[in-house]
């Protein structure tokens, strides 16, 4: 652990997301019934939508859906205002865009200050032949302080 550089795949465990069966039997059970359970009720929650669309198209009504008249009535209404909120949502976003690329057309142009090694070197207090040597280095084994500054550096590679 300290040294740096890639581990030795033996000591490396494989993700459970890719080695399914070393979970635990219990929590694979309850992770396939969690996920029915959301799939079910996601589908039953679109259940009434397919209602409404089914009686807009003359199609017979979806069995096992036992909606009120008052709830159709408000689901259709909110079909009869979804084509005009995506409308306002599109025109909203091509309008920020238009603005955008204005703004980006005619502002000053952003000047990149490049920091040198002797700026790098003054804003973290080191020697900047130092400094070089660390950036050359492969390995570098480095000292933290009590407050997380590095306090010593030492090229190993």
């Amino acid at each position: 652990m300290d040294q740096s550089g890639p581990r030795v795949a033996a000591e490396q465990r494989p993700l459970i997301i890719e080695r399914p069966d070393l979970a635990h039997p219990v929590r694979r059970v309850l992770a396939f019934v969690l996920t029915l359970l959301a799939w079910t009720g996601f589908v039953a929650l679109w259940l009434p939508a397919l209602d409404v669309a089914a009686a807009a198209l003359g199609l017979p009504d979806v069995p096992w859906v036992f909606t009120g008249t008052r709830n159709l009535m408000a689901l259709d209404e909110l079909f009869d205002v979804f084509p005009l909120a995506i409308g306002l949502m599109l025109l909203v976003l091509a309008t920020n865009g238009l603005i955008s690329r204005i703004y980006r057309r005619f502002r000053k142009p952003v000047h990149h200050r490049f920091v040198g090694m002797e700026q790098l070197a003054t804003g973290m207090a080191l020697d900047q032949n130092k400094l070089a040597a660390w950036q050359a280095a492969r390995i570098l084994h480095v000292e933290h302080g009590p407050l997380g500054r590095v306090i010593n550096a030492n090229v190993i590679r």
